[in-house]
């Protein structure tokens, strides 16, 4: 019988350095988010030759991009849940199975509605990948390296949307539009087969279920092996499995305004973000680019992605997370003037710029993402992530619209970046409001 009961959070906390175990968990939920910004580019280069393969104009193609996006809400939210009460892992296998399975299928369309099933199909793997990707690296975190890994695996992002950008500008002149999807598909079913062999199962989850003792103290062992070897030691989840319906729970026990507010504060940060991965090639051919150049300072943006998920996250678990997300708006803001008044001097200016958006726009986007992922009991983590990135998606939706409304009535560059550059002052705000609220949710009820 256990003499003492040793904590999930306690057993990565107790490790001086973080195991390489952890790291390689951290690296395959990395590789897994780079879906997300592979698929996001894949389909942007693709849409004029699978127009010209339709027989359609590309606007046509409208209602089966949409699919994707409705597919990726419906799966970041139902597969969350799911895996909060069957597993990540799990979960995560047969998101990316999904995935590469119908991006593979593109190929064989014959038509828009075939290509609007495929991209909806698609979307509830995606949508189910990158919440359980988040959560389950969270959990393999240290306390104190927590908001490294989320942005670090969130820089797979950017990753991705670089990479399909350069291959889909080789791939498609020399082989058609379909060879890219026959790689956006393979890869992810290789990632799923090798997620399904080498990644645990979540700590969390197998603690809070009770069963798979020795799976538990297998586990432990590549993480804290000092620890595995007491038999007196029983592992236990770090919180108590709350009752109730998972997503009620987000609106409970004062959790209710820090949900809204960590909605509305993605909401804004993922609308900033696609006014340049949606528009930043037409808004710089507006100002005069020829494709060669306003593909380079495309890379540049998502470049400077890369980058800040890095940096942002070690920031936030060195500093207070929420002044250093709260700057990192007020410049986001600054920087997207900046490039709206000087995207047109050259092509040197406009690369220098849109690394500095990149820097700070993606740095906030997936520094809020982090800050969402580890504001939550880890037994509803999955729920939360899944309705916050499924929410933060219709920030991305929203601004590719209004943006591409505003070009219609003829708005300037400047004028467009100028006045939805505001939206990075208003999360600014939200951020520090949160401050308060997350603070307020993670006291006990009796401190009232």
């Amino acid at each position: 019988m256990a003499e003492k009961t040793v904590s999930v959070a306690e057993v990565f906390d107790s490790s001086p350095v973080t195991s390489s175990y952890q790291l390689w968990v951290c690296f395959l939920c990395f590789v897994i988010t780079f879906l997300d910004g592979f698929d996001q580019t894949m389909i942007g280069v693709a849409i004029p030759k699978i127009a010209e393969f339709l027989r359609v104009k590309p606007g046509v193609l409208g209602l089966a991009m949409s699919s994707g996006l409705v597919g990726t809400l419906l799966g970041a939210i139902s597969i969350g849940m799911l895996a909060d009460h069957f597993g990540r892992k799990w979960m995560l296998v047969i998101s990316a199975l999904i995935f590469g399975l119908f991006t593979l299928l593109t190929v064989l369309i014959s038509s828009v509605a075939q290509l609007a099933l495929m991209r909806f199909i698609q979307g509830l793997g995606l949508g189910g990948v990158i919440p359980n990707a988040l959560a389950f690296g969270s959990e393999y975190a240290p306390t104190r390296l927590r908001k490294t890994f989320v942005t670090t695996m969130m820089a797979g992002v950017p990753t991705g949307a670089i990479l399909s950008g350069l291959l889909g500008a080789w791939f498609i002149p020399q082989f058609g539009w379909q060879s890219l999807f026959v790689l956006g598909g393979v890869v992810p079913i290789i990632i799923a087969l090798l997620a399904a062999a080498l990644l645990p199962e979540s700590l969390e989850f197998l603690a809070s279920e009770g069963k798979e003792k020795v799976l538990i103290r297998s586990i432990v062992a590549k993480i804290a092996p000092d620890l595995s070897k007491d038999e007196r030691v029983e592992f236990c989840p770090t919180q108590k499995k709350l009752p109730g319906v998972p997503v009620k729970n987000l609106f409970a026990e004062r959790r209710a305004l820090m949900t809204i507010l960590f909605w509305m504060a993605l909401v804004g940060a993922f609308w900033l973000g696609a006014i340049l991965i949606s528009w930043a090639p037409t808004l710089l051919h507006k100002s005069g680019a020829t494709v060669v150049q306003y593909s380079l300072a495309f890379a540049a943006f998502n470049f400077g992605g890369v980058v800040a998920a890095i940096l942002v996250g070690r920031l936030m678990d060195l500093r207070n997370p929420f002044r250093i997300l709260s700057i990192g708006f007020v410049i986001a803001f600054a920087s997207l003037v900046f490039f709206g008044w000087f995207a047109g001097v050259s092509l040197l200016t406009a690369v220098l710029l849109l690394i500095i958006c990149g820097f700070f726009i993606n740095g906030t986007q997936s520094g809020t993402m982090a800050l969402t992922t580890v504001s939550y009991p880890v037994d509803m983590r999955g729920t939360a992530v899944g309705w916050a990135y499924a929410v933060s998606k219709t920030g991305n939706a929203l601004s590719a619209a209004v943006v591409g409304y505003l070009l219609t009535l003829g708005w300037s560059v400047s004028k467009i970046c100028g006045t939805n550059a505001f939206i990075g002052l208003f999360c600014a705000a939200l951020i520090l409001i949160l401050q308060v609220c997350v603070a307020a949710a993670k006291r006990p009820a009796t401190s009232l």
